[in-house]
């Protein structure tokens, strides 16, 4: 006679099939998140306790020494944090803008609607390297094609844009505001998710245009415009290429263009390759992201609709 499974046997069985085929099908993806995202983090952080760098092969435990040194210490790691904010904020402004208002005149019955969907979103199909070579060529004082268009107009003196201390991160955040292809698509799939007849009943009881877009358009899209801010501040916050290709990997005109991914990449890989220090200003930062987004989340509260009802 066979004796009956226990219910907690036939759990154990089911669990063990289930189990292979769950490695089977993430197995993978979960060793590539080990290796290349879980394993760099808690080597990151541990590199950032130590005075750790490529030629000196004498690592030390030094505790808490990188990180009061940047804190206390390091002019430079202070400019680059003060001028990410201001490139992530100001750039970030005028991409959520525009990312809605294009988003807005896409959502109205436009012909060739997905031709200019293509067309916004080419920047981010070229490797952003690119783009940024592009727009150094643009912007290039002498012979740039911006400053050949102002000398048509009648401007003598035009701009030096990326050359000067007092414009070049100025440039950066005009270049940076054209980024709003991603952005504007979440936007319009928030606008085509609205139904129709919301909009047909405001018209039956008067309402303008303006009133239609801030009592049900602008109320209805919260939650993606908060999506958005989020994308658009870390992104900011984030920003590489295009201050790595502006000012030549070096930050240059005097600093003007210091971003702090850029002065992080310049303590780690020039002489004389401090990478411990490094590890612990990358820590720092991510301190300074997370507290941008905690503030935007407590914001949220107070803009976001979370009780929609679209009948």
């Amino acid at each position: 006679m066979i004796a009956k499974k226990s219910k907690w046997q036939q759990f154990r069985q089911k669990f063990r099939k289930d189990y292979r085929y769950f490695l089977l099908f993430t197995g993978i993806a979960l060793i590539g998140f080990l290796l290349f995202y879980f394993y760099p983090i808690v080597r990151t952080l541990v590199l950032s306790f130590t005075n750790k760098s490529i030629f000196d092969t004498n690592t030390e435990f030094i505790g808490w020494e990188n990180y009061l040194y940047a804190i206390k210490h390091d002019k430079l790691f202070a400019l680059s944090i003060k001028q990410s904010m201001i490139f992530a904020v100001i750039s970030g402004f005028f991409v959520l803008v525009t990312s809605l208002i294009l988003a807005l005149l896409l959502n109205s019955k436009v012909k060739g609607i997905g031709v200019f969907r293509t067309i916004y979103m080419l920047p981010f199909i070229i490797p952003s390297f690119a783009v940024g070579a592009v727009y150094k060529n643009l912007f290039n004082p002498g012979t740039g094609l911006i400053n050949q268009i102002l000398s048509l107009f009648g401007v003598t003196n035009p701009p030096l844009w990326h050359i000067s201390p007092d414009s070049a991160l100025l440039t950066m955040i005009l270049i940076s505001s054209m980024g709003f292809g991603v952005k504007m698509l979440v936007f319009l799939a928030a606008l085509q998710s609205i139904p129709e007849h919301l909009y047909e009943a405001a018209k039956l009881e008067g309402a303008t245009r303006t009133q239609q877009f801030f009592r049900i358009t602008l109320p209805l899209i919260t939650p993606m415009l908060f999506f958005n801010v989020i994308l658009i501040t870390i992104d900011g916050l984030r920003a590489f290429s295009l201050a790595f290709v502006m000012g030549n990997g070096q930050g240059w005109p005097s600093n003007s263009t210091l971003l702090f991914p850029i002065y992080m990449f310049m303590t780690a890989f020039n002489m004389p390759f401090r990478l411990g220090y490094a590890a612990a200003m990358a820590w720092l930062f991510f301190l300074v992201i997370l507290g941008f987004t905690l503030i935007q989340f407590f914001m949220s509260k107070f803009y976001v609709e979370k009780d929609i009802t679209l009948s």
